[in-house]
């Protein structure tokens, strides 16, 4: 009796396991066909060691026959990973949970994936059973927006512009009257964003200070101006662009914004505007600064006493032409495009209207040889000139002289205009011919008057030997007086010598000349003029150019100037000529045009020249040694001889330091000095 009731409960037991196993076996087929048929990659690690166990259909796309067939899963990571060293201590702390990491996949591809694992125990085995989600897309799309981002508030924060956002307290509905929604923008519309410029332009340091407050406290809603802003804003569309904005400020100033407006309209409803100003205030102060100057500028143009003009090109003029051909594109091409009328009175012109769009070669005569000069002058001097003087034709036909100093302007490689001024000095070189006359005058009477002294003194003496040799009849005696007959004879011979060359009617027989060569021949002749006391010294550039000159000629300057030199120094020194190439490249003075030279410097540490004496140490017949001691026709004589070889002598001294000659010599060019050759040979 007792027995049945115990089987009938081990029946009921054992049905209740029948039916959990095959409830297992349900689920455990259910999940086999969850796990091969789910469209997400899913695979069976082993927890020890990493091994691949099982992965569905979805994973061996995803990663590919040929990553699974090596049945580790460390060879699906791609960020350096190992499972016993890095991902097992991950799981022994957190068995359930999802990781993002980059994975090799099919064909070599990297992925982003998120990796949803659990671990678990498969028929008493601890595996891992992970589940790949592909985020690849989803994380390029979210840098690209972060990305974005960040951009947008670097340009904000960055923008040379003030950039802001208005938001309203409640959303302004668009039907409503044109006059209600201006109304209500002034009252329910505050700043909500801004970038620093903006908050610059409103004297505040950071956005904090200015967020929050309305519209109204910035902008009136009394000025009619602004309501005017607020209106076409709305008229347009809510949009309005290039709008000038006046904002009167604390001190009497004002702020100039040009200001552009976007509304954010949604649904019938403004609930918002975007704006971008730009702070003009230095601009138009600038500008009006520039409209006053301009103004001031016009003034002085039209009544300054001094021609002031400016040329332009009908074609720019290349600067990289020779310079000749340059000049005659400038007479070619130049026309005059403005000037004063100070200018045109210069031309007998009764106003500026009247010459505009006269030619330059119209003006500027073109066969003038200094005007050419000039021109090449500007061309070499990087187009500018200053203090040079031209020779042009007025309104009636007459010569006038200009000096002038000019500028060009040069844009992309080429000539394109020229401004000007220039002074009328007509009247002032017939004036300084005149004096120049008497100065020729007064000095041809000086070196008459000194002439005849000299002269008459030479006779005295060659008279009075004559007359002692006639009461001699003893041969000694009559000896000694021929003896000072030819002394005498020879210091005449030697002054008519210096009178020649200071007249300029020697006569001499040029021929190119090596100076370095030539002053070694001739160091013996010059060291016999020095004492002992005074040492002569050489500096000679090499290579040196060639210069068309007389020897005898270049001896008589050079001992002159030694001569000068040994008389500065009675305390004894050293002399020293040097020989070097120079170019003159602009108009330094009137005695040195621009050029290629040779100059022969003599240099000496003696006393020196004063102010006083400077400007007559060229005259002839003055000199500051005691009577008797010299004729002062050495430095005149030089002067002379110099000219007469085509070139130009200048001196700088300062007193108690000594003082240099320098004597520039024109030098001869390959291609003249090929010439030059050429003629010389015999035919």
């Amino acid at each position: 009796m007792h027995s049945q009731p115990k089987n009938q409960a081990e029946l009921e037991r054992l049905r209740q396991r029948v039916a959990e196993l095959e409830h297992a076996l349900e689920v455990h087929v259910w999940g086999g066909v969850l796990f091969q048929e789910s469209a997400l990659p899913q695979l069976i690690v082993d927890y020890e060691t990493g091994a691949i166990l099982n992965a569905n259909a979805a994973a061996r796309r995803f990663y590919g026959e040929a990553l699974l067939q090596q049945l580790m899963s460390d060879c699906l990571c791609a960020e350096g990973l190992e499972w016993k060293r890095d991902l097992k201590p991950l799981l022994d702390q957190q068995p359930y949970g999802v990781r993002v990491s980059r994975q090799h996949t099919y064909n070599n591809d990297i992925r982003t994936v998120e990796a949803h694992y659990a671990r678990m125990h498969l028929h008493g085995r601890p595996v891992v059973h992970m589940v790949i989600v592909d985020i690849t897309d989803k994380e390029c799309a979210r840098q690209e927006l972060e990305s974005t981002k960040a951009r947008y508030e670097a340009f904000i924060q960055l923008s040379n512009e003030g950039i802001w956002r208005n938001a309203l307290t409640e959303p302004i509905p668009v039907q409503l009257p044109l006059e209600r929604q201006i109304a209500l923008i002034f009252e329910r519309s505050y700043l909500a964003e801004c970038n620093p410029v903006y908050c610059r332009m409103w004297g505040a340091q950071y956005p904090k200070e200015l967020i929050g407050h309305f519209m109204r406290e910035r902008v009136s809603p009394e000025d009619p101006k602004n309501i005017e802003m607020v209106r076409q804003f709305i008229m347009n569309g809510y949009s309005l662009s290039g709008w000038l904005f006046e904002v009167p400020k604390a001190d009497g100033d004002c702020l100039y914004l040009l200001c552009s407006l976007q509304g954010i309209v949604h649904e019938g409803l403004l609930c918002g505007t975007w704006g971008v100003c730009r702070d003009l205030s230095e601009l138009l102060r600038t500008q009006r600064a520039l409209q006053q100057s301009e103004e001031r500028y016009r003034t002085f143009i039209e009544y300054a006493n001094e021609g002031i003009w400016r040329f332009d090109m009908r074609e720019p003029i290349p600067v990289s032409l020779p310079i000749d051909q340059q000049v005659d594109l400038l007479f070619q091409h130049a026309y005059l495009a403005e000037c004063n009328d100070a200018f045109a009175r210069m031309y007998g012109v009764a106003s500026a209207q009247a010459l505009i769009n006269i030619a330059l070669r119209e003006l500027l005569i073109p066969t003038e040889p200094q005007n050419r000069e000039m021109l090449r002058a500007f061309v070499q001097n990087n187009y500018r000139v200053e203090g040079v003087v031209s020779k042009e034709r007025a309104a009636d036909g007459s010569e006038r002289y200009f000096l002038n100093s000019f500028f060009g302007i040069v844009e992309d490689g080429a000539l394109m205009r020229a401004w000007g001024v220039q002074t009328d000095i007509t009247e002032m070189r017939r004036l300084q011919e005149q004096l120049d006359q008497a100065y020729r005058l007064e000095s041809i009477g000086r070196l008459a008057g000194g002439i005849a002294h000299d002269f008459n003194n030479v006779l005295t003496a060659v008279l009075g030997f004559a007359e002692l040799a006639r009461g001699r009849v003893q041969d000694e005696t009559t000896l000694r007086y021929l003896d000072g007959i030819t002394q005498a004879a020879e210091r005449a011979a030697n002054l008519n010598r210096q009178l020649l060359a200071y007249a300029r009617r020697q006569i001499i027989q040029l021929t190119p000349i090596d100076l370095s060569t030539w002053l070694e021949g001739t160091l013996d002749i010059l060291r016999r003029v020095l004492p002992e006391n005074i040492r002569l010294e050489t500096q000679v550039q090499r290579p040196l150019g060639t210069v068309q000159a007389d020897p005898n000629l270049l001896l008589q300057i050079v001992l002159n100037l030694l001569v000068n030199a040994r008389d500065a120094m009675p305390d004894g020194g050293t002399i020293t000529i040097a020989l070097q190439n120079k170019t003159v490249r602009r108009l330094r003075t009137n005695h040195v045009p621009n050029g290629h030279y040779v100059t022969l410097t003599v240099i000496d540490r003696g006393t020196g020249i004063s102010s006083e004496v400077l400007p007559h140490i060229f005259e002839p017949f003055f000199t500051t040694k005691p009577f008797g001691q010299g004729t002062g026709m050495g430095l005149a004589a030089v002067q002379g001889a110099v000219q007469q070889l085509g070139g130009a002598i200048e001196v700088r001294t300062r007193v108690g330091e000594g003082t240099r000659f320098i004597v520039y010599l024109p030098r001869i060019l390959a291609s003249k000095r090929a010439r030059l050759d050429t003629h010389t040979q015999p035919t």
